[in-house]
């Protein structure tokens, strides 16, 4: 089974915890019940952003991003780490799919004629399966027309 590497914000900053209902595990929720199902419908193994034990947080990032079939990256909120791991991800020449949440306003000029797809960051639960759904669909054309190569 190829690996899906999630790069995401971990945690909703402060400033932004009213632009997502006051959740402040709003990321986390995303990575659960978003990313995670859209990554397993296309029949890829997540790999979640998340650090283990004594892990040395950069090594086993830098170890994810080099090794795994395709990358999902989460621009929302334009969190600075994940634009750094973004541009680890694009120098080796890997696939990439990119998404942002809807409030998350304007992306940064070079990365708007990028092919991302804007989910709703409400997530209600009547609309999660569709939300899930358009997800894995743009996973795997990114997959898919990558052959293997970064496009970015």
């Amino acid at each position: 089974m190829s690996d899906c590497f999630i790069i995401m914000p971990i945690s909703t900053p402060d400033f932004l915890v009213p632009t997502y209902a006051n959740d402040k595990d709003y990321f986390q929720h995303v990575l659960e019940c978003l990313f995670i199902p859209a990554v397993k419908k296309v029949g890829l193994n997540p790999i979640p952003p998340i650090a283990k034990g004594a892990d040395i947080i950069h090594a086993g990032i830098i170890q994810n991003l080099e090794k795994a079939d395709i990358v999902l990256c989460d621009m929302s909120s334009l969190n600075a780490n994940v634009f750094f791991e973004l541009g680890i991800r694009t120098a080796i020449g890997k696939p990439v799919c990119v998404v942002k949440d809807e409030a998350t306003p304007t992306v940064p000029f070079d990365m708007t004629v990028v092919n991302y797809l804007t989910y709703a960051s409400a997530l209600p639960p009547w609309t999660l399966d569709k939300e899930v759904e358009k997800l894995a669909a743009h996973l795997k054309s990114s997959l898919d027309l990558s052959a293997g190569e970064n496009l970015l």
